[in-house]
């Protein structure tokens, strides 16, 4: 996509629209604008870093009408002392595998008139990137949170397990809302899942009962990152022989970060927040993602990972598409791709909650709150911060 002014780039987009051959550069074109841009805006593409896959990578499904991956598991293993005529335990060598199944995301078709498109100011290439780019990477980050929530809450109720290579303690029971309360009464463990120190801490001294002050939440602190990379090495009561290698956080919650003081980093980096923030990339030796989208990761959650290969993968089905056209005057565009996201190692990922109350059960007193911190549904993410249609600019001619 060219960098010419916006009138004249959207005057050759029209125009290129008007012919066979021309329809195919800017297809071609505009799903290299569409895939560049969804890699620098996209968290999940960050922690996930995609791979393209073909038609001949994937297999039919037996259980539906549409292609699959199949993902084969490390088979277990154990090492044992010998003595030098010893003989090993005989293993039958056997791997586990599973299907990942492949989904559409699209934008919506936009469509204008050439007489809408020619008056623009604003490049053609920055409509897509608005409206497109914006509208597929918001469903993909919202997919992908979804399973490394599920991740999360899949190790929760493993805790619940007494018998097997992943029993814990009978006491921990998979019906249990992850809530200070449950956590301060010892009924639930913090092992896929933790609550930040200063939230159960004072939570514990209200002696505040299941259900109430569930909305209790404090700004996240030093410690708190710690507690959270040690449930990958087994603060958690089971360890996962897996390093943290970077988190994601709302921009809501790194400005906590900011009021860091002398007590939590060196006097130089009080200095340097003071006057310019903290513009380092690391926590703790830890790479930070951070994302303005708080309508998908709500302030108030934290997810660590483990490198990419030890936690899952994103695939791209034949690339992402772009598709424009026009029929008498009217031009029309859109973009979609064939995603497979899966979390394969559900020990990978970790996650810090901020607040005493739950999202992963309803059944605590306060039924309503755990949607606050609930990524928001489709159809409304993507909020508008203008109110020129309502008339909110000013001055405007009805003020005088």
């Amino acid at each position: 996509m060219s960098s010419a002014p916006g009138e004249v780039l959207n005057e050759l987009f029209v125009q290129k629209l008007g012919t066979a051959e021309g329809k195919e550069k800017i297809a071609a074109l505009g799903s290299d604008y569409v895939r560049d841009h969804l890699r620098e805006e996209s968290f999940l593409r960050k922690i996930l870093p995609p791979v393209n896959v073909s038609t001949s990578d994937l297999q039919r499904s037996p259980n539906h009408d549409t292609m699959v991956k199949l993902v084969e598991v490390e088979p277990e293993s154990q090492a044992m002392t010998l003595s030098f005529r010893g003989q090993p335990n005989v293993r039958y060598y056997t791997g586990g595998r599973f299907e990942v199944a492949f989904h559409a995301i699209g934008s919506e078709r936009y469509e204008q008139t050439e007489e809408e498109l020619r008056a623009y100011v604003m490049p053609i290439t920055e409509i897509i990137r608005r409206h497109i780019v914006f509208n597929i990477h918001d469903i993909e980050d919202r997919v992908g949170l979804g399973h490394f929530e599920n991740a999360t809450q899949c190790l929760q109720k493993l805790a619940g397990i007494t018998a097997g290579p992943m029993a814990l303690t009978a006491q921990f029971g998979d019906t249990q809302a992850f809530t200070c309360f449950n956590i301060d009464a010892a009924t639930v463990a913090e092992v896929g899942k933790c609550k930040s120190i200063d939230t159960q801490a004072n939570f514990a001294a209200a002696g505040a009962a299941a259900g109430l002050s569930e909305d209790l939440i404090y700004p996240v602190q030093k410690d708190d990152f710690i507690k959270l990379f040690q449930l990958f090495t087994g603060r958690g009561l089971r360890g996962s022989r897996l390093r943290p290698e970077q988190f994601l956080i709302t921009d809501t919650d790194f400005e906590d970060i900011n009021s860091w003081t002398d007590a939590d980093v060196s006097d130089d980096i009080v200095k340097e927040t003071t006057v310019d923030g903290y513009k380092y990339k690391t926590v703790i030796g830890r790479k930070m993602v951070k994302t303005l989208k708080t309508d998908v990761l709500r302030p108030g959650n934290i997810y660590a990972f483990a490198a990419s290969e030890f936690l899952g993968a994103f695939m791209i089905w034949d690339g992402t598409k772009f598709y424009a056209d026009k029929e008498r005057n009217r031009v029309s565009f859109e973009a979609w791709e064939n995603v497979g996201a899966y979390v394969g190692n559900i020990a990978g990922v970790r996650k810090l909650e901020l607040y005493a109350g739950s999202v992963d059960d309803t059944s605590t007193a306060n039924v309503a709150f755990h949607t606050k911190y609930l990524p928001l549904s489709e159809n409304r993410l993507g909020p508008r911060n203008n109110a020129v249609e309502e008339g909110g600019t000013f001055p405007h001619v009805t003020q005088f």
